[in-house]
């Protein structure tokens, strides 16, 4: 079968892109044709947080690939529909994740529908946006208006499609947990090697916190933890906090300062590129995610690849990959105390041996193969109703 994606994709960068070139790999090893309708741009300058949307890293994923799309350009959205209904591909797959790309996603697909009997199928990571604005849910619903199939990948997201758009009720809606990324870096990686090339202290213990700082997850909540958990594990511990900040990194500052934890906490303000993001993964004890909300979290399905265990807060859809006791610890959002009793526990307690036994066994239900499998099905299957 013949399957387009729009999206964003090389040379931007990101979890999204990312996302995409890996499970367009997937397809295109199962025999299938795959190319992607890629963003030209991403967001407007003036919108844009970070230093950069351009991928820096060498290591990319490469794909048939065709650039057309700009989320606020709606020539660009006709040129997409043109490209879609000219090759006729058997369904197109768009990753949504918030209302900013609603319109063009609902333009491109109210022509799909019109004018060709190509299917539009929907990878969901968010109904309901972090950062809630004015228009959110009317045009996600026009959006979502025009979709044969959806793909959540978690129970939270899928009730808040059925929230948002009752009318999901009448398509195919599959739930289909985030894939493990296994697109990352050396899996070999000694912790040592890794220590030395982020000149990380070989006899600490370390605390990775992972990802583009935005105020949602929670890295004040983690900082103001610190000195519960040093008090309780001794000044050996490192926190090593990596990835730009979508915020002010001066706030963070300050707060570091203020709290007297500057020898204890590494800031590393900048977009890990993809041949280093292995290096922290290695390099750590523990991946804390200390989220004040949540769907679900693609950092965690990079942990699961490197068996690195994972300390969560309860919100989202998060509890539902992370067992407590078993894969990983959970504990209370919003609450420092919490957080620093949750990592007294996972090294005091005996359960980092037991969670380290049960990240050794392959998670058949986290696989590309699930995800390739639901999209492939929608397809074959009448879903437009």
């Amino acid at each position: 079968m013949k399957f387009y994606f729009v999206g964003p994709f090389y040379p931007l960068r990101g979890g999204i892109a990312q996302y995409i070139g890996v499970l367009g790999k997937k397809f295109q090893a199962a025999g299938h044709t795959v190319k992607i309708l890629a963003f030209r741009k991403q967001f407007p300058r003036f919108l844009f947080p970070g230093q950069t949307q351009l991928e820096q890293s060498q290591d990319y994923i490469d794909l048939p690939s065709y650039a057309c799309f700009i989320p606020w350009n709606p020539f660009t959205w006709i040129r997409t529909f043109l490209q879609i209904k000219h090759a006729k591909p058997d369904a197109v797959i768009y990753k949504y994740w918030m209302p900013f790309f609603a319109p063009g996603f609902g333009f491109v697909g109210m022509l799909t529908r019109w004018f060709t009997g190509v299917k539009t199928l929907y990878i969901v990571d968010n109904v309901k946006p972090h950062e809630k604005r004015l228009g959110d849910r009317f045009f996600t619903r026009w959006a979502f208006r025009w979709v044969d199939g959806f793909v959540v990948q978690s129970e939270v997201v899928k009730k808040d499609l059925e929230d948002w758009f009752p009318a999901s009720r009448h398509r195919i809606v599959s739930y289909v947990p985030h894939p493990v990324y296994d697109c990352y870096g050396d899996i070999e990686l000694s912790r040592e090697s890794a220590r030395d090339q982020l000149t990380v202290d070989k006899q600490a213990t370390v605390l990775l916190f992972f990802g583009l700082v935005r105020e949602y997850k929670g890295l004040d909540t983690l900082l103001k933890a610190m000195p519960a958990i040093l008090q309780n594990m001794g000044n050996g511990v490192q926190l090593l906090v990596a990835g730009e900040f979508y915020e002010s990194e001066a706030k963070y500052r300050e707060l570091i300062q203020r709290l007297d934890i500057e020898a204890n906490v590494r800031l590393v303000n900048q977009y890990v590129p993809n041949e280093e993001v292995g290096r922290y993964f290695k390099a750590a004890d523990l991946l804390v995610l200390p989220y004040k909300s949540a769907t679900q979290s693609g950092v965690i399905q990079v942990a699961k690849h490197f068996k690195l265990p994972v300390l969560s807060t309860k919100v989202g859809g998060l509890p539902e990959v992370i067992l407590d006791g078993q894969n990983g610890l959970l504990v209370e959002p919003n609450d420092p105390q919490a957080l620093a009793e949750g990592v007294s526990r996972f090294f005091k307690s005996g359960l980092k041996d037991v969670i380290h036994q049960h990240l050794q066994i392959d998670v058949v239900d986290d696989s590309w193969d699930k995800m390739l499998k639901a999209l492939e099905s929608m397809v074959i299957g009448p879903v437009r109703k």
